[in-house]
């Protein structure tokens, strides 16, 4: 993955008062609505937590270690959440979308192909720490 252009591009993009994942949410809520009432919470607390997220996986690519152990334990929260799978492919594809409209004219292809890598990662890692059916179940 290429850790400069993630970083180039996230700075380009990353707005003051999470105004990147607040938008990113709207976005996310006008393709798929049906995610909206997994927030009751409301997406300002969840914003600020996401841009964490984002910085710190940049911060960490070269970490496997590392990478593994945050994304596992994520992916096991967001399983009890009842986050499915094909979620992370809605939430890269508004992220990215996200990213490219507040990055515009100065977002180019290679930002999105690099994103989609390493979004697509970060939905591996935390996906492969999903409880198994078996386990979910109680069953041995």
């Amino acid at each position: 993955m290429d850790k400069i252009l993630l970083e180039r591009s996230l700075a380009l993009v990353d707005l003051p008062d999470d105004g990147l994942t607040v938008r990113f949410y709207e976005v996310l809520f006008e393709r798929y609505p049906e995610v909206q009432p997994m927030f009751s919470r409301g997406v300002r607390p969840q914003a600020a937590m996401l841009r964490t997220a984002i910085i710190a996986v940049v911060d960490h690519l070269e970490d496997s270690a590392w990478l593994s152990s945050t994304l596992g334990t994520l992916g096991r929260r967001h399983a009890e959440l009842g986050v499915t799978e094909p979620m992370y492919g809605a939430v890269a594809e508004c992220m990215i979308a996200t990213m490219s409209e507040v990055g515009d004219p100065h977002w180019t292809v290679e930002m999105t192909a690099a994103w989609s890598e390493v979004l697509s990662a970060v939905a591996s890692l935390m996906v492969a720490a999903y409880p198994d059916e078996a386990d979910a179940s109680g069953a041995a």
